[in-house]
């Protein structure tokens, strides 16, 4: 048998306390349960909103690259087409400028560019992937050849004067000798 405990401060005579520590204990759970969850919820908001954003962003833009020739000779009347539609490219590329080297690569988010060469210097490529197109409408006698290098300078493809574009895979190709 237990032996009888004094009255804590602010108890009556023959009063328990447990009722009321109780009470404090279910009090104190709830605090500490609504603190949590207002702490996670903004983070749960977050990671929410965050997957709605992706979702409504266009997925091949994150994966978007910019084909670029270096050296490029702007002074030299060379163009650069960026942001093209196929069906620019296509009319850009068939319509080759007679005198020029013509090049086409995607950027990776659907839209292609397009280079009309003009110089005679090797050039390196720097994003060309997948596949493209090159027409040559250089201009002399005998009609200048483009020379497609791979990444040892060692030849993957020479492509002759002509009117038609020919398609070409650039994975490998990291140079270009346009004439």
């Amino acid at each position: 048998m237990r032996a009888p405990r004094g009255n804590l401060p602010g108890e009556r005579p023959g009063e328990s306390a447990r009722p009321r520590y109780r009470a404090l204990t279910v009090v104190a759970a709830i605090i500490v349960l609504l603190s949590a969850f207002s702490m996670t919820a903004p983070a749960a908001q977050a990671t929410e909103r965050t997957a709605q954003e992706r979702s409504s962003r266009p997925v091949a833009a994150a994966m978007a690259w910019a084909p670029w020739v270096e050296p490029w000779f702007p002074d030299n009347r060379e163009l650069r087409y960026g942001g093209q539609r196929l069906d620019d490219r296509n009319r850009l590329i068939n319509n080759c400028p007679s005198g020029f080297l013509c090049l086409a690569a995607g950027e990776g988010n659907g839209l292609h560019t397009v280079y009309y060469l003009y110089a005679c210097s090797e050039r390196s490529l720097s994003n060309f992937i997948g596949d493209g197109a090159v027409a040559n409408s250089q201009t002399g006698n005998p009609g200048p050849r483009a020379i497609l290098k791979r990444q040892d300078k060692s030849t993957e493809r020479v492509i002759g004067p002509g009117n038609d574009p020919v398609r070409v895979d650039w994975d490998p190709v990291y140079y270009i000798d346009p004439c």
